[in-house]
C-alpha cells in the first residue's frame, strides 16, 4: 500500500494523529504522558516547531503544529521513534507501539484553525474522560484560559488573537467557541480534500497547482506565491456587484476579506459592523463548505474569486 502523500513546506499547519497498534494504549500513566510532552520540548529545541493545540489521549494524540522551517517527516519520524523506545523499556515490550505512520492533514489555517482547535480540545469531553475541556490535564486547553504556563513549544496568542482585543476578551471568546462545538459531529480529515487537505476550494487548488505535478517528497524553502490583496474598496465593490440578497452580501464580504485581505479576525468583524471575531470564523467556514459543492454559493465564491484575486501562482 502506497504511503500517503506528505506536502511540506515552510509555514506550513498540520493536524497530525496517531495511534496506538490494535487501538491500544500509548499512555499509560503519568510518567508516559510527562515523557512525551518532554520529547516534545527536546525536539522543539532542534526543529523549531510549534504547537497551536494538543491532546494527548489513552491510544491517540492530536498535535496541531505549524512548521517554519518544514521538516514535518524527520520531527514525527523522531517524536514517535523515541517515545516507542522509551515507552517499550519502560513497560517490557518489544515491537511497534502504534498502528502505521502518523496522520498529517495540511490545514487552511486562515480558515480552518479555530475549529481544528475545538475539535482536538474536545476529544476528552466527547470520549466522556471528563465534564469540561479545562478539566483535562492532558490536552493545552488549559493554557488558553490561562490556567497553566504554556510549555516552549506551545504557542497560544496566535489563536487568542484572532478572537479578541484584549488577553481576557480573547479567552472568553475561545472558550465560548470551544464549548459551542459540543454537539458538532464535524471531523477534520472527513471533510478534508482526498483525506489530505482541509480549506477552502482556493487553498486547494494552490495546493494542488503548486504541489501535485511536482516531486512528491519535496520541501520547498519558500512561500512566495500567498500574497493577498490589500485593496479592501475594490473587494467591497465586486461583493456588492454579486447579490442583492443583504444577508449573504455581508456573509460573502466576511469570507472575501478573511480570504483575500491581510485583515485578522476581529478587523475583519469591524469592518463588517460588528461582528464577532468568532462569528467571523464560523462564517468563513460554513462558506468554505458550500464552495466545495456544486451550486449558489461555489458559483458565488468562483465570480468572487475571479473579480479580486491578484494571486499569481
Amino acid at each position: 500500500m502506497a504511503r500517503p502523500l506528505r506536502i511540506a513546506y515552510p509555514g506550513a499547519f498540520y493536524h497530525v494523529v496517531n495511534r496506538g497498534v490494535e487501538q491500544r494504549i500509548i499512555f499509560a500513566d503519568k510518567s508516559d504522558y510527562t515523557q512525551f510532552l518532554n520529547l516534545l520540548e527536546l525536539l522543539h529545541a532542534s526543529f523549531g516547531f510549534r504547537v497551536h493545540s494538543y491532546c494527548l489521549m489513552p491510544n491517540h494524540y492530536h498535535l496541531y503544529l505549524e512548521t517554519p522551517h518544514g521538516h514535518l517527516s524527520r520531527l514525527m519520524q523522531q517524536l514517535d521513534s523515541r517515545y516507542t523506545q522509551w515507552f517499550n523499556r519502560r513497560h517490557r515490550r518489544i515491537g511497534p507501539l502504534f498502528q502505521g505512520r502518523y496522520k498529517a492533514l495540511l490545514v487552511d489555517k486562515e480558515a480552518y484553525s479555530l475549529a481544528v482547535s475545538r475539535y482536538i480540545h474536545l476529544n476528552p469531553v466527547k470520549a466522556k474522560l471528563v465534564r469540561k475541556p479545562e478539566a483535562y490535564a492532558w490536552s493545552s486547553y488549559a493554557t488558553f484560559l490561562g490556567r497553566r504556563r504554556p510549555a516552549s513549544f506551545q504557542e497560544t496568542k496566535w489563536l487568542l488573537g484572532q478572537l479578541g482585543r484584549s488577553r481576557g476578551e480573547a479567552r472568553q471568546a475561545f472558550h465560548r467557541f470551544t464549548t459551542a462545538g459540543l454537539q458538532d459531529s464535524w471531523e477534520p480529515f472527513a471533510a478534508a480534500e482526498g483525506g489530505i487537505l482541509l480549506g477552502s476550494d482556493r487553498f486547494v487548488d494552490w495546493v494542488k497547482r503548486r504541489f501535485l505535478p511536482r516531486r512528491r517528497d519535496g520541501a520547498i524553502s519558500q512561500l512566495r506565491h500567498l500574497q493577498k490583496p490589500r485593496d479592501v474598496t475594490r473587494i467591497e465593490e465586486a461583493v456588492a456587484r454579486l447579490t442583492t440578497d443583504p444577508r449573504l452580501r455581508r456573509k460573502l464580504l466576511v469570507y472575501a476579506l478573511r480570504r483575500f485581505t491581510p485583515l485578522t479576525l476581529r478587523e475583519v468583524g469591524d469592518r463588517v459592523g460588528g461582528m464577532q471575531a468568532v462569528t467571523v470564523s464560523q462564517v468563513v467556514r460554513r462558506l468554505a463548505h458550500q464552495g466545495n459543492r456544486p451550486g449558489h454559493i461555489s458559483a458565488l465564491l468562483q465570480h468572487l474569486e475571479r473579480k479580486v484575486s491578484n494571486v499569481k501562482l
